[in-house]
């Protein structure tokens, strides 16, 4: 997707899955997270882009490319014009929270009290779907909302426009309508509904479907957003859909795999940059809660955490110590979210920081800190590896390491074997310009999540290799460690 002058964003391209599972697009206030999530709704919802966008240039546009397929929104003369090459085939929707929920549309004082004196004979019961599940997220308790009814917009258009499905509960022999309801219900009965009647047309679950909700953590107590985000695990598990979050909340962002977060970084020249994957610590920014360890390290990514673990328990290093391995992201990540640990004093006076890099990058580090005039007393090290993406592109396909090569294809990649994956990408020609080895990850992990396996696997299979086959530098990392703890 791209989007060119719309609102705060001026221009981003970026490449959003849609294999099932949970996503979130973060960033700092004012970053456009908000934008992106809807104009990204815009790939199957089409909207009135004035109602949602404002006042827009000339030169504003939405384009989306899927699958060869092309479709893309474009103001001409004061007015939004829509082209399509081929056919996306996308399902989903898109809940706007509080400013474009279906709390605030097509409402008035009067039409409101036309529905809470609206006649019974008009209301049916609820799905239990809905009605168990919004209080089972609410209140952990599936039978709270023991009465839970709706009428349909055709049934009540005497009493005003409206879009979508009106549900009322009663509680002690009174009738509340979903306007009167809190945010937080309002909200979940949307989503729920929605889900509802996505559920009941998924007649081929092969078709990708995309979930869009904006900000829910608004509305929502910290508690049920939890129990929220593992019951969107279960749907999206059951019904293959891709569920995108756009969202700066901890509870949130934390339940999600990194290479799922995707994080808009807007620079002084208001240009935005997409990091992905990102680590929850770098998106979050929130370190305190980590507050009362003894030592904090901080690295890359989950590679630099399974070996870092690995080293301290195999070197009995915990000893009474709180240690806690964090992952940040790429370097630059690590190095800056240290200095504002050391700015801002986020983690106290007795927590003892420390930082171990991935080995490529050791000059790049060097320059970056020397750019940006960081000084600090943080003790860096490096690791003797690369990323897990471009450790395996090395030693599985540019210089191959036989040894490495049996063990993983031996006891991980049986059915689709790891050679037959090495042919497909060196016969898409994708290897010339993947530099970072992801495109050559990306079809390692789509056979893993085929078998239902998964990222962690791979991890701590590389470890094993090199605490076995890197003993030289595994010592040094190790020897590093344990003169941080003395």
């Amino acid at each position: 997707m791209t989007v060119n002058k719309i609102k705060s964003v001026n221009n981003i391209t970026i490449e959003l899955p849609i294999q099932k599972g949970l996503y979130a697009i973060t960033g700092q206030n004012g970053a456009g997270k908000s934008t992106v999530v809807t104009c990204a709704s815009s790939v199957f919802f089409n909207m009135i882009m004035n109602d949602y966008f404002g006042q827009t240039p000339s030169d504003s546009y939405i384009s989306f490319e899927y699958n060869g397929a092309t479709k893309k929104y474009v103001k001409r003369d004061g007015r939004w014009f829509t082209s399509k090459t081929g056919y996306i085939d996308l399902k989903g929707f898109y809940e706007g929270s509080l400013i474009y929920g279906n709390r605030f549309r097509n409402t008035n004082y009067f039409n409101l009290k036309k529905l809470d004196r609206i006649n019974p004979a008009l209301l049916t019961t609820a799905p239990d779907f809905i009605r168990e599940n919004l209080g089972h997220i609410l209140h952990n308790n599936k039978n709270f909302y023991e009465k839970l009814f709706k009428v349909e917009p055709n049934s009540i258009r005497h009493l005003g426009s409206f879009t979508a499905d009106i549900f009322y509960y009663e509680i002690g022999g009174k009738r509340v309508s979903q306007f009167h309801m809190s945010t937080g219900e309002n909200l979940l009965i949307s989503i729920l509904n929605s889900l509802n009647i996505r559920n009941s047309d998924r007649s081929s679950i092969s078709t990708p479907c995309l979930l869009i909700l904006d900000e829910i953590e608004l509305a929502l107590h910290p508690s049920s957003l939890k129990r929220l985000v593992n019951f969107l695990k279960e749907m999206s598990n059951m019904h293959n859909y891709a569920i995108y979050f756009s969202s700066h909340s901890l509870e949130l962002i934390s339940s999600i795999k990194p290479e799922n977060i995707f994080f808009l970084d807007r620079h002084s020249d208001h240009s935005l940059e997409v990091i992905n994957p990102c680590y929850p610590a770098y998106a979050t920014r929130m370190l305190y809660d980590h507050t009362g360890y003894d030592y904090i390290i901080l690295v890359e990514d989950d590679l630099a955490r399974e070996i870092i673990k690995r080293l301290i328990r195999s070197n009995s290093l915990w000893g009474n110590k709180l240690i806690y391995i964090l992952p940040c992201g790429g370097y630059t990540n690590v190095i800056d979210l240290a200095q504002e640990v050391v700015n801002s004093n986020l983690v106290g006076k007795t927590s003892s920081i420390s930082l171990i890099l991935d080995g490529d990058i050791r000059d790049e580090a060097t320059n970056y800190i020397a750019k940006n005039n960081i000084v600090n007393n943080i003790p860096l090290n490096f690791l003797p590896i690369e990323s897990l993406e471009k450790y395996l592109k090395f030693k599985l396909f540019d210089n191959v390491d036989h040894k490495l090569f049996r063990f993983l294809n031996d006891f991980v990649f049986h059915q689709t074997s790891l050679n037959q994956i090495v042919e497909q990408y060196r016969n898409s020609n994708e290897f010339i310009k993947d530099g970072n080895g992801k495109r050559f990850y990306e079809k390692i992990d789509n056979e893993l999540r085929l078998r239902n396996k998964n990222r962690t696997e791979i991890v701590e299979m590389v470890v094993d290799y090199l605490i076995e086959n890197e003993t030289e530098n595994i010592n040094k990392i190790t020897n590093f460690l344990k003169k941080q703890f003395e």
